[in-house]
């Protein structure tokens, strides 16, 4: 599977805390891990369809930062409210999964 080798870091390393799941339509679906005190958290949005997006919650925590697509599926780098909140995507077909840009 293509990007298997970023998947199995990214969870070793960001799949910690509380977990929010959206699986609020049938072809694009996503979660957040919150993190904890040692681990930041991340953004999963998977779409087996067209180009998809979640608003989700991170966690009040990151409000202002910026997560980046560390598969490299998307460029953009988007920006967290100050609720905690933020619009993630993902290509048509294909999975992101977003961490803290560095």
């Amino acid at each position: 599977m293509e990007g298997l080798e970023l998947l199995i870091p990214a969870r070793d390393q960001h799949a910690y805390g509380v977990q929010r799941d959206y699986f609020d339509h049938a072809n694009c679906i996503g979660w957040t891990r919150e993190g904890d005190d040692a681990h930041t958290g991340c953004a999963v949005v998977i779409s087996n369809g067209e180009e998809g997006n979640k608003h989700m919650e991170i966690g009040k925590r990151y409000a202002g930062k910026r997560f980046k697509d560390i598969l490299g599926k998307r460029e953009e780098e988007i920006e967290v409210d100050e609720e905690g909140w933020a619009d993630f995507l993902c290509a048509a077909g294909s999975v992101s999964v977003w961490t803290l840009a560095e």
